[in-house]
């Protein structure tokens, strides 16, 4: 997000003086630079669509920094050759604002990163990990959602009865690449028999999105081991769920990660 935030910026920066060689007036610059990269933004995300609040915060950025152009090319020259405070208390009030909208975007997507959560907020229950804080999705209310409540309780305590222990190796190693992953799932019943013969699915998906990034089927390569391939185009936070089935037994678990950049 902040390469096309910033790049767009820094594009209009550069068309605007590269327009004022050529002699255009100062109107007419901010203009033609500030819909330049409005429109290839806007052609970018017909494309890729990033969400309605990414696209908003680039248009208000790039018309800003269009605006900002304007009011600086409209000082005379020779009048003042200092800006005046005015124009100075606009400019810094909207790269503030534009740093504050940057930063609760990444919030309301990735979470406060790990550091400044355990620094800011008390740990969850019975666990050492800081709490989730990355938009989780909207949550309906009614007599629907009590009955989404009831049945999740339902299958968590059917969960427990089965007793199957399930661990997942790889995770560590993701990071964001272009080449795939591969991930391993340990499933034990009871008495630490391996789980043979269940159906496993991995599903990975960004916090607070309905649609899952990508889902694939696990193969059993061992008795109780079932392995499949990974992709990660992008680094930030990401939830990892396993289904695993056998016959009328259902058992679902989740666990966060944080991916770094390409190494």
């Amino acid at each position: 997000m902040f390469q096309t935030l910033f790049g767009g910026a820094l594009l209009i920066i550069v068309l605007y003086y590269l327009l004022r060689v050529f002699g255009v007036s100062n109107y007419w610059r901010s203009v033609i630079s500030g819909i330049f990269s409005v429109t290839a933004y806007l052609a970018y995300s017909v494309v890729k669509w990033p969400g309605g609040d990414v696209v908003s915060m680039h248009m208000a950025v790039f018309l800003a920094t269009a605006t900002v152009l304007a009011v600086i090319g409209a000082r005379q020259p020779g009048l003042a050759k200092r800006l005046h405070w005015g124009p100075k208390l606009i400019i810094v009030f909207f790269l503030l604002l534009f740093v504050i909208d940057g930063g609760l975007l990444i919030i309301a997507g990735q979470g406060v990163p790990p550091s400044v959560a355990n620094w800011l907020l008390p740990p969850v229950s019975n666990s050492e990990k800081p709490p989730h804080t990355a938009f989780s999705g909207v949550v309906p209310h009614g007599e629907e959602s009590a009955k989404t409540i009831n049945q999740f309780m339902k299958n968590a305590e059917k969960q427990r009865r089965l007793g199957w222990e399930v661990e997942i190796s790889g995770l560590d190693d993701l990071s964001q690449q272009s080449h795939p992953t591969t991930l391993s799932v340990t499933a034990r019943e009871a008495q630490t028999r391996p789980l043979q013969g269940a159906t496993v699915k991995l599903i990975v998906t960004r916090p607070g999105l309905a649609q899952p990034e990508q889902q694939t089927t696990l193969l059993e390569t061992d008795p109780g081991v079932y392995r499949g391939q990974v992709t990660l185009s992008l680094p930030g936070m990401w939830v990892v769920a396993v289904q695993l089935e056998r016959g009328e037994d259902r058992f679902e678990m989740q666990q966060k990660i944080q991916v770094s950049s390409e190494k």
